[in-house]
This record gives C-alpha cells, structure tokens and sequence, in this order.
C-alpha cells in the first residue's frame, strides 16, 4: 500500500469528527398581532403588543443581532423580553417567532423554522407559551441539529426583562457514519502492520 494512499486513509479518518465541528450562526426574527388580527409582519427590530393607560405599548420582543454556538450547541439567547411598569386589564394576542441559520452548511442554505407563542396581558405582568412543536430539527448536508424552544410558559413582571433562550442540540450521527469510520480506521491499522512488516533493505 502505497505512502501517499496511506495518508489518504489517516486524512479520512481524522476529517470525520470535523462533519459536526461547524458553528451554529443564526438570527430571529419576531412580531406580535392581537386577538382580532391573523398575522403580523416579522421584524429584526423591536416589537410590542398591548396599550397601557399612557397610550404606551405593554409588552416587547427585542431579538438580539445573531447568535452563535460551538459544535457541541448549548443554549443561545434569542432576545428578551419586556414588560411596562404600568398595566390595565387583561388581553391576549400571539408571538410569531422565525429562527433562520446561516451555518452549519457552507453558507449558502438558510434553515428557518416558525413557530407561535401565546400571549397573555394580565395585571401583574405578561406570559408567552410556546405551541407544539417546541423543537424542530434541522438537516443540512452532514448531518442535523435540534433546536429547542421553552416548554414552560415564560413569565414577564410588570417592569422586567426576561431573556428568550433556545438549546441547540447536535442529532446524532447516522449509523453509516460510524460504520465507515469504523472500515477507514480498519484499513489504516492495516496499511500500517504491513509497513511495518515490510523487511527493510539493507
């Protein structure tokens, strides 16, 4: 077995972990619409739902500019949320959230997933619970990942700031991943005892 098809077979090997190293890049884009309305219109900036005595809004959604994670994932912060001090009544509406990626997959691909939050005004504050599905997946080439939104409702007192975190988890890897690892490493341990057995002209 030839030197350079040696080295072949040790790249292969070692570039299989790579397959899951890429960092997860994204943004979120978001909007709330009230009880009487079907829709709204996503946006990076700002949003809010709800009118207190002061004609002022109740509740915002601030996304953050991009967020990012290691190949391991973990949890990403998408934005926050607020609530005014001042509050009336009791009122309900809808969040509309969208998560796109830019990364893992060269760039080029975006994987984007919406998903619905209810919304609840109250006197105390502000609740926004997330519909199923709570997580999605996301499949781009070699491999997917799972992104998971909170399943308890999120609770916002009248003057605070509640952070919205997602978990990113990579999936697992297909069984013929490990399986073709498994022959690439075989036939390096074997191209490298027939080296060795090789008798050295002296």
């Amino acid at each position: 077995m030839t030197k350079g098809f040696t080295f072949f077979l040790v790249a292969a090997v070692s570039a299989l972990p790579a397959l899951g190293s890429s960092f997860y890049i994204g943004a979120d884009t978001a909007c709330f619409y009230g009880s009487s309305d079907t829709s709204c219109t996503l946006s990076d900036a700002e949003t809010s739902i709800g009118v207190n005595l002061s004609g002022n809004p109740i509740l915002f959604y601030t996304p953050d500019s991009g967020f990012n994670a290691p190949a391991t994932g973990g949890s990403v912060e998408l934005g926050s949320f607020s609530v005014a001090d001042s509050l009336l009544g009791i009122e309900g509406g809808t969040f509309d959230l969208e998560i796109t990626f830019s990364e893992p997959g060269g760039g080029g691909n975006t994987y984007t997933a919406n998903t619905l939050g209810l919304v609840v005004l109250g006197q105390l504050g502000a609740e926004v619970t997330f519909e199923d599905p709570l997580s999605q997946v996301y499949s781009y080439p070699g491999g997917a990942f799972v992104v998971s939104l909170p399943s308890s409702p999120i609770l916002i007192g009248a003057g605070d700031t509640v952070a919205l975190d997602a978990v990113i988890s990579p999936a697992p890897e297909p069984a013929w991943v490990g399986a073709i690892g498994s022959v690439l490493m075989l036939l390096v341990c074997i191209a490298v005892r027939r080296r060795s057995a090789k008798p050295s002209n002296v």
